[in-house]
Parts: C-alpha cells; sequence; structure tokens
C-alpha cells in the first residue's frame, strides 16, 4: 500500500492542482506532496516489501530504488518550500509576466515525481525504459517555465536529443529480450539475471549488442560525455528549482537504469561493461574541466559540474566502489540543489547570468555570497565536503595513472570554478558605494542555509569518523 501511495499520491495531487487553477492551492498541494511522499519513503524503509506485485506488475523497492527514492524526495521537499516564497519574487522581477500559469507549473512538478518514483521501483527493463521516458515528457515543460527564445529551444532540444536516446535503450531493450533462449521469458530484472546465467554463446551476442545501445540511451539522459549536450542548455535555461531537480535527481534515475542493466550482466561481459563506464567517466571529467575553465555563464558552469560528477560516480562504479558511489550520489545531489537555488537568487538579483557582469555579490546579497563560494568549494571536494571523501577514494583505487588523470582534472574545475566564484563576489570600485542589499533575494537564502548546514555536519562526520577509526577505511 505504501508504494501505492508513493506513486499515486502526487499524480491526484497534480489533477486537483490544475482542476482548481489556484495559486495558493496549488503551493499548498505541491509542499503536501512533498510531505506524504517524504512519509512514504519513510515507511518503506521500515518495511521495502509493503507493496509488492510482482506476480501482475513488477513493482518493488529493493535497497538502490529506496536510496533515490530518499535522495529524490528530499530534493524535492527542499524545493518545495524554495517555491512557496520563489513564485512571488520571480514574478516581481519579470514584471508579472512569467509565461506558464504557476498551478499549470506545479502539476508538471508533481508529475515529475511521480515519474522519478516510478523509475526507482520499476524491476522490469520494459516498465524502466517506459520510466525514464515519461520523466522526459514530465520534466520538459518545467524547463520552459518563462517562455523565452531561449528556454524554448532548449526544452525542443532536450526533448529530441533525449528521444533519440530512449529509442536507442528500446531497441537494446529488445535485443537484451531477443537473446534468452525462452521467447516468452519476462523481463523482470530477477528473471533476467537467472536466465542470463545460462546464455548460449550466440544470444551472448545479442545481449552485447542491447547492452551498448541501451548504455548509450541511458547515458545520454545521465550527461556523460559526449551525449551531454542537451544538459548545459536545459539546465541554464530553466528556473533554479527545475535545474535542481534535473541535476539532483534525474541524472540519478538514469543511472539507476544502468546500475539495473550492470547487475544482470552476465560475468563474461562484466569487464566489457565496467570499460564503457571508465571511458566515458574520463571523457566527462575532461570535457567538463575544458568547458568549465572557459565557462562565462554561472548556471552553464553548474551545468558542467553536473557532466563531471556523473562520469566520477560513472568511475566510482566501474571500479567496484558502490558503497561511494552512494555517498557520492547523494551529496551531490543535495549540494548541487543548494548551489542552482543560489544561482537562482543570484539571477534575480542581478538579472543576468553572466560571471563577468556579477560584482559586488558580498554587498548586493551577503548570504547569497557566503553560500555561493561555500557552495563551489564543497562541490568541488573541499572538506568537510563528503565529495572530498569519494575523490580521495577514487584517486587512491583507480591506480597511480589514472589517479593522477582524475586529480589533475579536478584541479582544473576547481581552479574554474573559484575564479568565477571569487569573480563574481569581488567589489567593482567604480560602483560599490551605490550597492544596496537586495532584502528580498537574502530572504530566499533559507532553504540553501538548511541544505549547506546538512552537508556540512555530514561531511564534519564523515571526518571524525575517519580520525576515529585512524583512517582504517583510507588504508
Amino acid at each position: 500500500m505504501i508504494i501505492a501511495v508513493l506513486l499515486f499520491a502526487p499524480l491526484v495531487l497534480a489533477a486537483i492542482t490544475f482542476m482548481l487553477k489556484s495559486e495558493k492551492a496549488g503551493k499548498f498541494l505541491l509542499v503536501t506532496g512533498a510531505l506524504i511522499h517524504a512519509a512514504s519513503v519513510v515507511m518503506l524503509w521500515g518495511n521495502p516489501s509493503a507493496w509488492d506485485l510482482t506476480a501482475t506488475i513488477s513493482l518493488r523497492a529493493d535497497d538502490v530504488g529506496i536510496l533515490l527514492l530518499t535522495v529524490t524526495s528530499t530534493l524535492f521537499f527542499f524545493c518545495s518550500l524554495y517555491l512557496c516564497s520563489w513564485f512571488k519574487v520571480d514574478a516581481e522581477r519579470s514584471g508579472g509576466h512569467t509565461g506558464m500559469k504557476q498551478y499549470t507549473f506545479v502539476s508538471f512538478l508533481l508529475i515529475f515525481l511521480f515519474t522519478m518514483s516510478f523509475t526507482a521501483v520499476a524491476q522490469d527493463l520494459g516498465m524502466l525504459w517506459v520510466a525514464v521516458e515519461a520523466t522526459t515528457l514530465a520534466s520538459a515543460p518545467l524547463i520552459n517555465y518563462h517562455k523565452g527564445k531561449g528556454s524554448l529551444e532548449a526544452m525542443w532540444k532536450y526533448l529530441l536529443i533525449c528521444s533519440i536516446g530512449i529509442g536507442l535503450a528500446l531497441f537494446g531493450t529488445m535485443l537484451i529480450a531477443a537473446s534468452l533462449s525462452d521467447p516468452h521469458g519476462s523481463l523482470d530484472f530477477d528473471y533476467l539475471y537467472f536466465a542470463l546465467l545460462e546464455i548460449s554463446s550466440g544470444g551472448l551476442i545479442w545481449f552485447k549488442a542491447g547492452f551498448v545501445l541501451c548504455f548509450a540511451g541511458y547515458a545520454l539522459k545521465m550527461g556523460l560525455a559526449p551525449f551531454h549536450t542537451w544538459l548545459p542548455d536545459a539546465h541554464s535555461e530553466a528556473p533554479a528549482p527545475v535545474s535542481a531537480l534535473l541535476s539532483g535527481s534525474l541524472l540519478n534515475c538514469a543511472f539507476l537504469a544502468i546500475g539495473r542493466l550492470l547487475e544482470i550482466t552476465p560475468d563474461g561481459l562484466l569487464d566489457f561493461g565496467f570499460g564503457y563506464l571508465k571511458f566515458f567517466g574520463f571523457f566527462s571529467l575532461a570535457v567538463a574541466a575544458f568547458f568549465i575553465i572557459r565557462q562565462k555563464d554561472f548556471k552553464r558552469m553548474l551545468a558542467y559540474s553536473s557532466v563531471e560528477h556523473m562520469g566520477l560516480i560513472a568511475l566510482l562504479a566501474a571500479y567496484d566502489q558502490p558503497v561511494f558511489a552512494v555517498i557520492h550520489v547523494f551529496s551531490h545531489s543535495l549540494i548541487k540543489m543548494t548551489l542552482f537555488v543560489v544561482a537562482g537568487n543570484i539571477l534575480l538579483a542581478y538579472g543576468t547570468r553572466s560571471v563577468s557582469d556579477v560584482h559586488g555579490l558580498f554587498k548586493k546579497s551577503p548570504v547569497n555570497a557566503a553560500l555561493w563560494v561555500f557552495g563551489i568549494l564543497l562541490i568541488c571536494g573541499t572538506p568537510p565536503s563528503p565529495l572530498f571523501f569519494t575523490e580521495l577514494y577514487l584517486v587512491r583505487t583507480a591506480g597511480v595513472i589514472p589517479g593522477a588523470v582524475i586529480l589533475f582534472l579536478l584541479l582544473m574545475i576547481f581552479a574554474g570554478m573559484t575564479h568565477a566564484a571569487l569573480k563574481m563576489c569581488a567589489p567593482d570600485g567604480k560602483f560599490s558605494s551605490v550597492i544596496e542589499v537586495d532584502k528580498k533575494v537574502e530572504k530566499l537564502a533559507t532553504v540553501p542555509v538548511i541544505t549547506a548546514a546538512l552537508i556540512t555536519i555530514t561531511g564534519v562526520w564523515m571526518l571524525g569518523g575517519m580520525w576515529y577509526y585512524g583512517g582504517g577505511w583510507m588504508k
């Protein structure tokens, strides 16, 4: 029953919101949906098999699915709180012409929550494909909230490119089904795992071809380079809370699909699969480093940072470090949500995404400035960021040469992001005396303050554990 509430409550609330056509009701129902979802996830932790429909449709909450649900629910809850204040300030700064109706926007947000939850509990290869495709359809309109030329182009680019990827994944799914010796076999992951243990040599060829196509399709949705081309436009043009959900939750759904694929991969092809993760992981790091160094748009800079961290997560998985991959996923999601929200506040204060046009941030919005610098340091893996531990462990595990390459690329990214952040905070001597504090934007910093505090506490706790145990887990 818990999974039923988890899935269908957002859909019901979305329908009610759209029918009421009320801004106040929309905000209330958005937060209510976030709370119901969070409560359902907490209950699932205590009873994972609360609603097992394996006999009819494969919807189950396993450990990995619950972790993804936890990340998604946490981010959606904080974004819903932030939106309650953001709607008003954004409408004022845009002259009251936001484009999309607020209740329509809230309805799509709740549908988006449903599709991400559906992805987490889908235990069938075909159903997983449907869920990932549904996340694309639900999130695309959110990008075009302001209905500007740039956001409209970004939405269609996102739809077109992701649809190509999903098409590849569909063809790959059919090839994997063709690799089974039983033509009437199920696509349930439990069935596939055991069926593929006895796969024939001919079936292995079909599976390998299907794996390549599925990997390409889901890697495109995950934002791994060179499949990342939709990501910078979508993340930079979308409203701040949508960018936070796209980077912090949606990309994780695609990574889950790749993880599910690896779980059913025959032992003889695991090295082949991990090789793909390593190649695209390193390539994503290199592409992110190159574009971040020369980036002039601070929201696009954060988008390329997402490409970087998807590459790091792929590498952690490739080097068989699932625990650290999960820690990295959760930490990146929360930090990136904080940064995108703060970036949205800066955009509201200055009306531009250009790094060179933002000066004196500490005087214009001191709280957001402090959060911006602190968040940049956290996302770059500076202690007490939990990412410090995952990246350090990756460098040590990868070996001397791969570890040195990872460390060099991380250093490039750190230099590019900190340079941009400090440039935005530096005072402009010519106009610094007339800059006044933007009080409305300062009030929007409440949610990112809370999330930054949570990340800091987590990092300090991990640092304390490392110190207490003498660094035993790092040896």
